[in-house]
């Protein structure tokens, strides 16, 4: 998608229905149009090559390895490795998007486990390294079967995968999957980055780490870290642009780890910075008015941000009557209305919205209701009320959120105590230790693009099930909907899902805003790869 400003009026109507989002086009041609052709502008003699774009993202890079990293949609990874396909926005207006290819020229599927991809040839990684299909065969074994995949959940499903010759992969699926092609092209999915084989075997995964290599439009040149990571333009990158020069058209890109939204802005309008994501509801009326600054809204990638998981594993919260105390203790109308800054609406679901697949809206909703609450925490044996620990990330705006929630919940004998850590931190306490009670996460609508995508998050045993539970009636509408090929059937699978998920209370949600990203009026050519902006294609005025 080419960037473009979204007034008000634009993204409130999305934020209030978010009707149609994420519905992926099942007629994919056999051979796709580089994102580079797609995105560049019409007339191209106005493309400036050179500069460095300064970006900023709250958090930083726990690794530079892209397939055991726990921030899957950070932008460095789409601008160091490429995937074989990845989606792209076809119309803003209905959210539909479509699978084009990246080191995939084309692609045919025979029957409905299988998929062939033809490779593109001549593509060499940052070491000089030749990719070819014995090194993407690897990449997604990997991937697959790493013990620290976060998205080997995702890819479970794989049976083998197989290179024909030098240049054609075959995948096939253990059985028949609705959802073959769009999870290989989806980053929060199944999308896989390929990375140099030659690289791993020389520096080992800890060097990995530290210095990705991939096919992508830039190469890692310094990282800083927890302060910026530094890339340079790929002398020898594949994809050409608008100009019929290779891309990409900047010298240079630095991500900057900035953890206040706020102080990105400040640094954005003196113009030392070009470009940021997770911008704040309150900054957009002020972004709005600057007449040298631009937004985005993605509302396909809404953002659900009190996205609230309560471990199933020890008490309280091993009680589903707790569970559905603590869901009728959030005031979600109060907290879009004072957190939201007009962009946000009270949601009352977790992964999944009207237009998401299977979306019934005759379920009863968790409605704020302090009676019940009480009367629900007293049938479960704590008359008095509990006290809890909310782990909350130490950013904003999760900071502010998680002192919301607290006096939510104070409010209705949900004694509440905060304990704030750094976001990797505090994804590796969840990963390990798991001590903790309740915890709450940006959540993004994935599942609205296919319902197959929530298997990651309610899946049991899956790496982002941050509440732990494993229910085998969600298993099988996971199962049975991913076998399904007729839309009809699918949907009345996952309704069925939805609800178990809704009624049993392992995971809720809070309010909804559009996903935002802003940007200097120099920028040029800023597309997104779902939500993800693609640092490929921008030039600076």
């Amino acid at each position: 998608m080419e960037s473009r400003s979204w007034t008000r009026r634009e993204f409130l109507r999305w934020t209030g229905v978010l009707a149609g989002v994420g519905t992926l086009s099942a007629c994919v041609p056999s051979a796709s149009v580089p994102m580079a052709e797609q995105a560049a502008p019409a007339a191209t003699g106005g493309i400036k090559r050179g500069g460095a774009l300064v970006h900023s993202y709250t958090s930083g890079l726990g690794t530079m390895d892209p397939q055991l990293t726990q921030s899957i949609n950070h932008v460095f990874y789409d601008a160091v490795y490429n995937g074989l396909v990845r989606l792209e926005l076809e119309d803003p207006q209905t959210g539909k998007f479509k699978v084009v290819g990246s080191l995939a020229e084309s692609w045919e599927q025979p029957d409905a486990k299988t998929i062939i991809f033809n490779l593109r040839q001549g593509v060499k990684f940052h070491d000089g390294s030749d990719f070819d299909a014995e090194v993407a065969k690897w990449n997604f074994e990997r991937q697959r079967d790493h013990p620290k995949s976060q998205r080997k959940s995702s890819l479970a499903f794989i049976e083998s995968v197989d290179a024909l010759d030098n240049h054609t992969l075959q995948i096939k699926s253990e059985k028949d999957n609705a959802a073959l092609l769009s999870t290989l092209a989806f980053g929060a999915a199944g999308l896989v980055h390929i990375g140099s084989k030659a690289a791993v075997d020389e520096m080992g995964e800890e060097g990995i780490t530290r210095h990705g290599v991939g096919t992508g439009p830039f190469r890692v040149k310094e990282w800083i870290t927890d302060d910026r990571i530094v890339l340079e333009r790929n002398p020898d990158y594949w994809e050409m642009g608008a100009d019929d020069q290779p891309l990409p058209y900047l010298d240079e890109a630095v991500l900057r780890v900035i953890p206040d939204p706020t102080v990105s802005l400040v640094d954005m309008r003196a113009g030392s910075l070009h470009l940021m994501e997770l911008v704040l509801p309150k900054d957009v009326e002020t972004i709005e008015a600057d007449p040298d600054l631009r937004i985005d809204a993605l509302p396909w990638a809404g953002l659900n941000l009190f996205l609230v998981g309560y471990n199933t594993e020890k008490p309280p919260f091993d009680d589903v009557r707790v569970r559905m105390a603590a869901n009728y203790g959030i005031d979600r109308e109060g907290m879009a209305k004072a957190l939201g800054f007009g962009a946000a609406t009270g949601h009352h679901y977790p992964y999944y919205t009207e237009g998401t697949l299977g979306f019934d809206p005759t379920v009863e909703r968790y409605e704020y209701n302090p009676d019940k609450v009480k009367a629900l925490l007293a049938e479960a044996g704590y008359p008095d009320g509990i006290d809890i620990e909310l782990l909350v990330i130490a950013r904003e705006p999760e900071a502010t959120i998680g002192e919301f929630a607290q006096q939510m919940w104070n409010a209705v004998g949900i004694n509440t105590e905060l304990k704030l850590l750094e976001r990797v931190a505090w994804g590796e306490l969840l990963q390990s230790t798991q001590d903790f009670e309740a915890t709450f996460w940006r959540g993004q609508l994935w599942p609205s693009v296919d319902p197959e995508f929530a298997r990651p998050v309610l899946g049991c045993g899956a790496t982002s099930n941050w509440s732990f539970f494993c229910d085998p009636e969600i298993e099988d509408a996971l199962n049975e909907g991913l076998t399904t090929s007729d839309p009809a059937k699918r949907g009345e699978i996952y309704s069925r899902m939805w609800r178990i998920v809704h009624e049993k209370a392992y995971v809720s949600g809070g309010y909804l805003i559009p996903s935002f990203v802003a940007y200097r009026k120099e920028v040029n050519g800023l597309s997104y790869n779902f939500q993800d902006p693609y640092l490929g294609n921008i030039w600076l005025a």
